[in-house]
């Protein structure tokens, strides 16, 4: 697993992935929804297996793909809320993949990863600029 700061890089450095990203999340609002990010940078877009603005529940095509193919990290929507929720810790600690989470209502990312969880940073879109340490 690489350093969550270089991932991060990575991520930022593909910033059509992340516009990518935020059209998907949005054009499903204010229900949440997710994905994947393979190695090759394709996108795995899933819906949640119902509707719901505060609970992201991937179908299981999403676990699937988890399994099969070699993820650079994960994604999904929150309505409000700039913190990984109790369901994102779990996938961490389980899967130990990366999460971006965006803010529906913020426009922020939220950048996570188990091996630092104090070293959660946001930024928006438009900037793509991570923060000096």
């Amino acid at each position: 697993m690489e350093d969550f700061r270089e991932l991060d890089h990575i991520i930022i450095k593909h910033k059509h992935i992340l516009l990518q990203i935020k059209h998907l999340l949005l054009k499903n609002y204010p229900f949440e929804t997710g994905g994947l990010v393979d190695e090759n940078l394709n996108i795995f877009h899933y819906e949640s297996v119902y509707n719901s603005c505060h609970s992201y529940i991937p179908p299981a095509e999403f676990f699937f793909n988890l399994v099969n193919k070699k993820i650079l990290f994960s994604f999904h929507s929150h309505l409000h809320l700039l913190k990984p929720s109790e369901e994102d810790i779990f996938f961490l600690k389980n899967y130990d993949i990366p999460i971006i989470i965006y803010s529906l209502n913020y426009n922020r990312f939220l950048s996570v990863n188990i091996n630092n969880e104090t070293g959660r940073f946001t930024w928006f879109t438009k900037e793509i600029d991570l923060p000096d340490v």
